[in-house]
């Protein structure tokens, strides 16, 4: 992904026992990454209750830059990802949101600027209860190497 800008954030460290990606064989998968800057959690609460669609966006957008971030710590550097294949956006929010398409397009908008076209990915927003620590969002990568 030669010639994208220099936006993406540090690599995130893991919150637990386990690793924030995944290199093996053509792929690198990431961990669910949540909006933190700084190792701190940014966006806390639920869509549709503490949270508005576009503080929704604007946490998916770090959340996805934190997981290619991740991706690209794993595959070594940015320019050897090949692009991002599949997002899965989780979207804690109160029963009766149906707007988890409008906030997951901050991650895909957020993609598409770290990394052009080979940001487009296939892409499920899903609704849940709660996520880890609170977080509104979380996001979560499948990339394929160069």
């Amino acid at each position: 992904m030669a010639g994208a800008p220099t936006l993406l954030p540090p690599p995130p460290r893991a919150q637990g026992s386990y690793r924030p990606a995944v290199r093996h064989a053509d792929l690198v998968m990431t961990a669910g990454m949540t909006p933190r800057v700084d190792g701190r959690l940014r966006h806390v609460g639920r869509l549709g209750a503490e949270i508005d669609v576009e503080e929704g966006r604007a946490a998916a957008a770090i959340a996805a830059g934190n997981a290619l971030a991740a991706a690209a710590a794993a595959a070594g550097s940015l320019d050897e990802l090949g692009r991002v294949l599949r997002m899965t956006v989780y979207v804690s929010a109160v029963d009766g949101f149906t707007e988890h398409t409008r906030v997951a397009d901050g991650a895909s908008e957020r993609l598409a600027a770290l990394v052009g076209d080979r940001g487009a990915a296939v892409r499920s927003a899903v609704g849940v209860a709660s996520l880890p620590g609170g977080a509104c969002v979380e996001v979560e990568l499948t990339c394929s190497l160069r």
